[in-house]
């Protein structure tokens, strides 16, 4: 399988020499490829970062192109100085590495690697750091044997090639007697936001008197928390809470996926998928205006009113008011993430438009992980099932259309980003 895959991809080469070869523009003296926008692509055997001064249009290869690395569970560009490639190893350690443009301006990976000990279900960029955060076990426990649940957090130094862990219990975090997650990790003004996710009542809660009885599943469905850190910290959070939406993530598998984003002038967009089946709220949005951490009571959008049912998947910013909204195909949401429809949202004008120009939503294998907002447009990486290489659509948030840019001869493409040396 795996060498037909590779055959493919030779012959797809060799039928369009020219059109497929990389430009002059994206290449340097000695052959290697330069340009600031990142693609990360990858067959069945391997995973390549590919380098071009063109999203719009042209043709990118994996075979005999690019830097080879390792497999990644998530990209997150910190800025446009460095990418981070993410390993979840089913809560064994994952070992990951960074990547920095050279002054010859050629993607290389950087000197140190790193261990995320305790797996993670959420990630983001805050400060100099790129944090994640996974719920479970900590070192404490009680005489009876009774473990006490919580989050631990690694948080990366990215200029100082760094790691270290910090390790907090979530026991009756919310004042529910429910232990927590989180999801997303958003900065504002100095501060790190990140959405609270209730997930039942631990033995341990039960044993210390929260509760009577152990649950694994919220008995508060239909309220939305928010806590708010000081710095990284994590000490003495600030929690919100409203009862408008349902807990603001949306949730594949183990994965917390962040449903909170700023725009250009600090509004923190508070989203939710209303994943969970027992909460009696609609998929929508509300706000926290910016320099101040209370819910806008006079902010709200029912976003399952306007897109005929479809619940939100995920969320970004795109410019200005502008975000991009990943949303599910049809009515039903579980446990398969079967999200292959995009929409713009304007928070202002809070009108809700489907995009358009796409391939047709049966033809669409999947989206890219990590999209790239860029110079007033968002760029989407798209796999389709129909025969055709994976290409990025750049995204016009205005008219809400999509347009075909480069085509990149692989098996996918899951992110792309922005690097500056």
């Amino acid at each position: 399988m795996k060498k037909n895959i590779f055959l493919g991809l030779m012959m797809a080469i060799g039928v369009c020499v020219t059109s497929c070869s990389e430009s002059e523009d994206n290449v340097n003296g000695e052959g290697k490829q330069v340009g600031a926008y990142i693609v990360a692509a990858s067959s069945e055997e391997a995973s390549y970062l590919l380098q071009t001064n063109e999203l719009n249009s042209g043709n990118l290869t994996i075979v005999n192109s690019g830097l080879e690395t390792e497999t990644a569970t998530a990209w997150v560009f910190h800025g446009t100085k460095y990418a981070y490639r993410l390993v979840y190893n089913q809560g064994n350690a994952g070992t990951g590495s960074s990547y920095v443009l050279n002054t010859a301006g050629n993607i290389e990976e950087r000197s140190v690697k790193f261990e995320i000990t305790n797996r993670f279900t959420t990630y983001g960029p805050y400060d100099k750091y790129i944090v994640t955060a996974a719920a479970g076990a900590t070192a404490l426990s009680d005489a009876t044997g009774k473990v006490q649940q919580g989050v631990t957090f690694t948080i990366l130094d990215t200029d100082a090639q760094t790691l270290k862990t910090k390790t907090i219990s979530t026991e009756n975090f919310l004042g529910t007697g429910e232990y927590t997650t989180f999801s997303g990790i958003v900065e504002r003004n100095g501060k790190l936001f990140s959405a609270v996710c209730p997930i039942g009542v631990s033995e341990y809660g039960v044993a210390h008197g929260v509760s009577d009885t152990v649950r694994s599943t919220t008995a508060y469905p239909d309220s939305v928390w928010v806590a708010i850190y000081d710095n990284i910290n994590l000490e003495n959070p600030k929690i919100i809470r409203d009862n408008r939406l349902s807990y603001a993530s949306s949730r594949y598998r183990s994965q917390y996926y962040s449903t909170i984003a700023a725009d250009d002038k600090n509004n923190l967009y508070v989203f939710s998928s209303a994943y969970d089946s027992h909460s009696s709220k609609k998929s929508g949005v509300i706000r926290i205006n910016a320099g101040t951490e209370v819910f806008d009571k006079d902010y709200y959008f029912d976003i399952e009113a306007a897109s005929g049912g479809i619940h939100l998947f995920k969320v970004w910013h795109v410019t200005g008011d502008y975000f991009l909204l990943q949303m599910y195909t049809t009515p039903t949401i579980g446990p398969i993430a079967d999200a292959r429809k995009l929409a713009i949202f304007n928070v202002a004008s809070k009108s809700f438009t489907w995009v358009t120009g796409l391939p047709a939503v049966e033809a669409i294998g999947n989206f890219g992980s990590t999209p790239l907002a860029d110079k007033g447009v968002i760029y989407m990486p798209v796999v389709t099932t129909d025969g055709n290489q994976p290409a990025v659509y750049a995204i016009n948030p205005i008219s809400a259309t999509a347009t075909k840019g480069v085509v990149v001869t692989s098996s996918s493409i899951s992110a792309l980003g922005k690097l500056t040396n």
